[in-house]
């Protein structure tokens, strides 16, 4: 009789706590979404403030956030700047940035877009309506959301949705990612469009790049302007990112001499393509932070161009 008591006991017990789970679920969700929405609509104002505001996004599978770091480094040479830090790239890291970091003086916010789901790029569009974008690559991330390649490539481009309902806006869309090519290339009015990479076809392309223990020397190519430059940032990927990054800054008025100036002075990543001094006068290539199988083909090939 005390054993079935206590089972009792136990049972009632159990089912009482996952009721009351559920009921602080269902009293706490709304109150939290109400409380996201302020601070949603709170950014915006802020945002709406800035009248001749610069607004850019940039997502991609991988390289967003060397890229915004890039191009912020690159645009404070002209502007005042604001970008999102480190990885914030969802709606309330957006959110956040806005709040604690935009400045009276802001001339330029850089956001940096992340996605799992489609409609995710969308959203964010609607948050800060970007009227520039990079679109970095697409490739074979977060499948267990998006299902497949098709669907990555669409929510990323709805960066570029945003982007091309401004008659002045332009989308920059980085043609050495295959999948990203094929995407911009749907896409029938071309002349909002500026393709970056390291092939022939590409609007801003790379020249006579070469390594040394000194970092990346190459020439960039992007309408009348052609300048060598040199960064402490190894490997195409970086070289590509790079591209990206100048090709904006060039529309938006920044010299070539502030261009080079900003290039040589952006130091790796930690762990990821950076050199250091070692044994007896030796460099060490510290890639330790690299996680996928084409970073470690590109980490080879950066050694072996030494």
């Amino acid at each position: 009789l005390i054993n079935i008591v206590s089972v009792t006991i136990l049972l009632v017990l159990v089912h009482f706590t996952e009721l009351t789970v559920l009921l602080s679920n269902c009293i706490n969700i709304p109150i939290e979404r109400s409380i996201g929405n302020y601070y949603v609509n709170d950014a915006k104002k802020i945002l709406a403030q800035h009248k001749d505001l610069i607004t850019i996004g940039v997502t991609g599978s991988y390289g967003k956030t060397s890229v915004k770091f890039i191009l912020n480094r690159i645009l404070s040479e002209n502007y005042n700047t604001t970008a999102t830090p480190e990885s914030f790239n969802t709606p309330m890291g957006i959110v956040r940035t806005v709040r604690e970091r935009m400045k009276p003086q802001t001339e330029v916010f850089i956001a940096e877009m992340g996605a799992k789901n489609v409609g995710d790029i969308k959203e964010l569009c609607e948050l800060c309506h970007p009227t520039m974008g990079i679109i970095t690559a697409v490739g074979p991330q977060h499948l267990e959301t998006f299902g497949n390649v098709l669907n990555v490539a669409n929510t990323k481009f709805e960066l570029a949705d945003e982007v091309l309902n401004n008659k002045n806006g332009k989308i920059y869309v980085n043609f050495d990612s295959v999948p990203a090519k094929e995407r911009a290339e749907k896409i029938t009015d071309r002349s909002q469009i500026v393709s970056f990479g390291t092939s022939n076809d590409c609007d801003c392309m790379a020249k006579n790049i070469s390594y040394s223990p000194s970092g990346t020397t190459f020439d960039i190519v992007y309408k009348e302007n052609r300048f060598s430059v040199t960064s402490k940032l190894l490997g195409k990927h970086s070289v590509t990112n790079i591209l990206g990054a100048v090709a904006m800054a060039l529309d938006l008025g920044v010299s070539e001499r502030h261009i080079r100036f900003a290039i040589s002075s952006i130091k790796p990543a930690e762990h990821r393509l950076e050199l250091k001094p070692f044994l007896n006068n030796s460099i060490l290539i510290d890639d330790a932070y690299n996680s996928n199988p084409e970073g470690c083909l590109e980490a080879v090939r950066v050694l072996g161009s030494f």
